[in-house]
């Protein structure tokens, strides 16, 4: 069973706008900045290496490099300003390697999403799938994805969808882009 490239990249990208946190939390020298960051790099990395991501063992790689000063041979106080030191230095190539490790994947999520917005263009203008408002929208949307699989002209699009990312992804994209109002009947709409 294929993971979900899209719940991957939702997970990842949440982690990513957590990173102006983290760098305030240095910047008011916040005592607990180090082990926030450990924490965002432990969860960073399990996303990762759930999905078979070799980059979550450059993150791990990382918070050895953040954790090394914890183990040397000195005055506690200056062994926990220098792993602070050297977690706001690994701050930038921390967001750097996770957000290399997801640029593929989003940008297959964004072709695939340009895909679907498409589909559902094509097929709310052709009027072949009609919107009854005292139905439930996951009907539409079903009616939708039979009509997209098995219409001669619409299953290279989805052949193309398929191609970036696997089927229940792509029926979560149609689900966030879809707009029932899209599939109203003109007359009923007035």
């Amino acid at each position: 069973m294929l993971k979900s490239t899209l719940l991957i990249v939702q997970r990842v990208s949440q982690r990513l706008l957590q990173m102006p946190d983290l760098v305030r939390a240095f910047q008011r020298k916040s005592p607990t900045a180090v082990s926030d960051l450990l924490r965002w790099i432990d969860d960073t990395e399990a996303a990762l290496s759930g999905h078979g991501m070799v980059a979550a063992a450059e993150l791990a790689g990382f918070k050895a490099r953040i954790l090394t000063p914890a183990f040397e041979d000195q005055h506690r106080g200056s062994r926990r300003r220098r792993q602070f030191v050297a977690a706001l230095a690994l701050l930038h190539d921390l967001q750097c390697a996770t957000q290399d490790a997801l640029q593929p994947m989003a940008h297959k999520v964004d072709q695939a999403r340009d895909l679907v917005r498409h589909l559902l263009q094509i097929v709310a203008q052709s009027g072949a799938v009609q919107h009854d408002p005292a139905q439930n929208p996951s009907v539409l949307l079903e009616q939708i994805w039979s009509l997209a699989t098995t219409h001669e002209q619409l299953r290279p699009i989805v052949a193309q969808m398929r191609s970036l990312l696997p089927a229940d992804d792509i029926r979560m994209l149609l689900a966030e882009e879809f707009d029932p109002l899209d599939f109203v009947p003109a007359a009923s709409a007035a």
